[in-house]
């Protein structure tokens, strides 16, 4: 039988680990200000430029990893459950801060940004602090996660793999190359993919996407997760922001609002660029983030198909942390690309 004094400190270590990810959630914004601020300063000023762009990193990372250790066993209490859930809400701050400062631009700015951060994640530590206290027992017998939710889910993601991403990602990539590289290839891949009958349909699956990720996200969190399993479910949990903040972005802001191209000029926000430019800099973990989830994610999901045909777990976790290096890499070389950083003229 389990020790009570065991089971109370435990508790207290989550309520502890997911505060601490709300906390470096609520500093994400003002780590962005300040490498912004030291990289204006130049100079002697490149360390500590380099060191917030760290830190901007490392406040979603410290999120999954609070929700990793929170999540590896047998979650008994519904306050468990809740810090879970928290920590992982925090690995999205990149999407939600870029979706929050659209939003608010296209109202006329009636309020800083940062002030409705901060007003936010305080009104989540608040109602945290006291969720992730209950000891209310959970059912110890997760809902399962249902075959044709996953099936269709996976099919779902496949039909956007051949319709966009494959040609999107590959569009992008091409800007390591030279920014018309870019140009003459999503020139190429629009005919496919804004077709009139393609374009809605692939924004149906989007939406199709973020609907069941959620209700997985939802089983999912209530069962413990190794770090492979909480990695695709982290992934899962930025991609649902990242998706309705771009599509708000490319739809209601570009194309509705402001009346713009969705173009290379508006990806990689010119004429200042990412790292010159104060509101900018936010779409460099964004992105970042944005591209190597989605690889990893869908990395993890065909583990999952894998260890299901009976593949040896041990072959299936190499390929998979292949494939997460990989995500890395080729997130990175978007990045340069983006960047500035070019292999032709």
């Amino acid at each position: 039988m389990p020790d009570p004094l065991e089971i109370t400190r435990r508790h207290g270590d989550e309520r502890a680990l997911a505060t601490g990810a709300v906390l470096l959630a609520m500093l994400y914004p003002f780590f962005l200000k300040a490498y912004s601020a030291a990289a204006h300063a130049g100079g002697a000023w490149w360390w500590l430029a380099a060191l917030m762009l760290a830190a901007a990193f490392a406040a979603p990372a410290c999120g999954f990893l609070a929700a990793w250790r929170i999540g590896r066993r047998p979650l008994s209490q519904r306050g468990q459950l809740t810090a879970k859930r928290i920590a992982l809400a925090t690995i999205a701050s990149p999407p939600i801060f870029t979706m929050l400062g659209v939003l608010l631009y296209m109202a006329g700015d009636p309020v800083a940004d940062t002030t409705v951060w901060l007003a936010a994640w305080l009104l989540v530590l608040a109602v945290g602090w006291v969720a992730c206290g209950s000891k209310a027992r959970l059912d110890l017998s997760p809902p399962a996660v249902s075959a044709r939710l996953r099936a269709a889910h996976g099919g779902s993601a496949l039909t956007i793999i051949v319709l966009f991403l494959a040609m999107h990602l590959s569009n992008h990539l091409s800007g390591l190359m030279s920014e018309a590289t870019h140009r003459q290839l999503m020139d190429l891949f629009r005919l496919v993919y804004r077709a009139r009958l393609v374009e809605p349909l692939i924004v149906l699956l989007f939406l199709f996407q973020v609907a069941s990720g959620l209700e997985l996200l939802r089983r999912h969190t209530m069962r413990p997760a190794d770090f492979f399993r909480t990695l695709q479910i982290a992934s899962g949990a930025y991609l649902v922001f990242f998706i309705l903040g771009h599509m708000n972005s490319v739809f209601i802001y570009a194309r509705t609002f402001a009346h713009i191209q969705t173009d290379w000029n508006f990806a990689v926000g010119a004429p200042t660029g990412l790292l010159n430019d104060a509101w900018n800099i936010r779409l460099l973990p964004h992105y970042y983030l944005g591209v190597f989830l989605v690889l990893a994610h869908l990395t993890l999901g065909a583990r999952v198909v894998a260890l299901a045909h009976g593949a040896q777990r041990a072959r299936a976790d190499g390929y998979a942390k292949a494939g997460i290096a990989a995500a890395a890499v080729i997130a990175l070389a978007i990045m340069l690309g983006m960047v500035g950083v070019h292999f032709a003229t």
